[in-house]
Formats: C-alpha cells, structure tokens, sequence
C-alpha cells in the first residue's frame, strides 16, 4: 500500500502503531496533540508583514494563558514569548513588567512601554488543564475499548498461569490475539493455564463504549464553545436548549474578545494592523443570525 514504503524507510516507527499504541500513555499522548490542534484552529490572525506566525500567539495562550508581544534583540519584526510578571501594583494579579526567555534572548520589558499582554481570557487562564482532563478522559475510554475488542475474541476469559513457563507461554498467546492471527494452543506449558470467564458481552455494551468515547469528545467541543451536531432528544425543550447555546457563546466570546483587545493593544503601541476573528467554520451565531433574517424575509414574501 502507498504507506508500506514510506514506513519501511523509517526503521521503528510502526511500532509506534502497533501494540504499543493501545496503551493509555500512547492514547493520551495523541489526543493531548490532538485536541490542542483542535484548539488552535479556533481563531484566526492577521498580523501582515510583521511575520509573527498565528501558531506561536495561540500556542503561548493556550499553554500559559498569557503571550507577550515584543522585540528581542533590536529587531525589527515582532515577536511571541513566554512571559512572567513581576513588579507589584494594588492589585494582586496586575503587574507592570515582564520577564522573558527565548532560546536567543532573554530580559525585562515594561508593559504598555515596549511590550503588550494578550490573555487567554478574563481570568488569564490557560486551556492546557481543559485538554489535559479530556484527553485523559478519551484515553481511558479508547483504551477500554480496545481491550473489550480483544478480549471478545476468546469469549473474555482472563488467562491465569501458575509457573513462569506459563506465564510466558500466556504472554505469547496474548500477543497473537491481539494481532488477530489464529493461534494453535500446543505448548504442555498451558497444561497449568486457567481461564476465569468475566461475563459475555453483548452489542450494547460495544454501542454503549462507543457513545462514552463521543460524548466526552461533544463536551470538550462545549467546554471551548464550539456546537456540535447531535441527536435530537424529544425531552429537551427550548429553553434548555437556549441555554445551552448561551453557554456555548459565553465561552468562546470570553476568549475572542481578550484576543481581539490585544491586537488592538499591539496595533496602538507598535503601529501594526492585527486582527483576529473566530474560524468561519464556527461563527454559528452569525448563520443562525443570517438563517432567522432569511426566514423572516421568506415568510414575508
């Protein structure tokens, strides 16, 4: 297949996608990539010539919360950088400066002076714990999914070896279950292997995994603000409904209006024309808006 070459050329990585990748490291690790990915495609930036890459502004916010916006080392073009505060005020979560560090340049800067702060949100807060919560949650979902798979395949009974020998002869049989490949049980090492059945498992508890793995993935897209489709429950009246919505829009407007005074911040002090606007994809208000005055035009045709 168009993949087999490429994977040949580079010794190792198929193991990354084998038995290994089940595994709840392996799980989190890719939904943890994946969700941040998810989440850096929410707003998108404007910020013409000044060659400050969208991805190094949202990557600072989404992490620490928190991105300043600056010079380093007198040049010209502007710059992303991880930042901390530090210079009291009567405040004690306002402060007048900043230090950072880049792999080229390190200092202090004066905000408003030679730097600007844009936040995350209203609090400053970052989304990295939100992703962490979910992708641990997804992990744990997969993982148990895949396993339930497996174990289907000998009815869910769970081998008990007694000796080494058996142990490794277990080991052996696991593994090509695991690969799907038929395996004849010959070794007088299983001579000492028990299987303790756990229960049948039917269609509805596979359907049942399923439906867990979605609906984490429908809350985390609620969590950020984001509508997703789902299956109309005749139970749930408009006003939940309604609700619902404005929570979602509560979420994502905190974010795009903290985003959009730091442009305006760095536009002022640094003469530049930022802008930033939530992904087309899910300006949902805006085609509801537009779908409701379509609606009212038709029905007064």
């Amino acid at each position: 297949m168009f993949l087999d070459n490429i994977m040949e050329a580079l010794p190792g990585v198929l193991d990354k996608y084998n038995m290994k990748a089940c595994t709840y490291p392996a799980r989190y690790a890719y939904w943890r990539d994946n969700l941040f990915e998810r989440i850096m495609r929410l707003f998108v930036w404007k910020t013409g010539t000044d060659l400050v890459m969208p991805k190094e502004i949202e990557q600072r916010l989404i992490i620490d919360g928190k991105c300043s916006i600056q010079h380093i080392k007198r040049e010209k073009a502007l710059t992303a950088v991880f930042c901390d505060f530090f210079g009291v005020t009567k405040y004690y979560d306002e402060f007048k400066k900043i230090t950072y560090h880049t792999p080229i340049d390190a200092g202090e800067r004066t905000i408003g002076k030679d730097c600007v702060i844009i936040e995350n949100n209203a609090l400053r807060n970052p989304v990295l714990p939100l992703i962490h919560s979910y992708a641990m949650m997804l992990a744990h979902a997969e993982v148990t999914f895949i396993d339930i798979c497996v174990n289907a395949r000998d009815h869910n009974g769970i081998p008990i070896a007694s000796t080494e020998i058996g142990k490794q002869a277990v080991k052996s049989y696991q593994r090509n279950k695991f690969n799907g490949k038929y395996d004849v049980i010959a070794d007088p090492a299983f001579i000492g292997v028990q299987f303790s059945p756990s229960g049948d498992l039917k269609s509805e508890v596979f359907k049942e995994l399923w439906e867990v793995r979605n609906n984490i993935l429908r809350d985390f897209y609620s969590d950020i603000g984001v509508k997703v489709a789902f299956e109309k429950n005749s139970n749930v009246i408009n006003a939940e409904i309604e609700a619902n919505d404005s929570m979602l829009l509560l979420n994502i407007k905190d974010m795009i209006e903290y985003r959009k005074r730091g442009a305006d911040a760095v536009n002022k002090l640094f003469g530049t024309e930022w802008s930033v606007e939530v992904a087309e994809e899910i300006r949902y208000e805006e085609k509801e808006e537009e779908d409701n005055v379509q609606r009212k035009s038709d029905m007064e045709a």
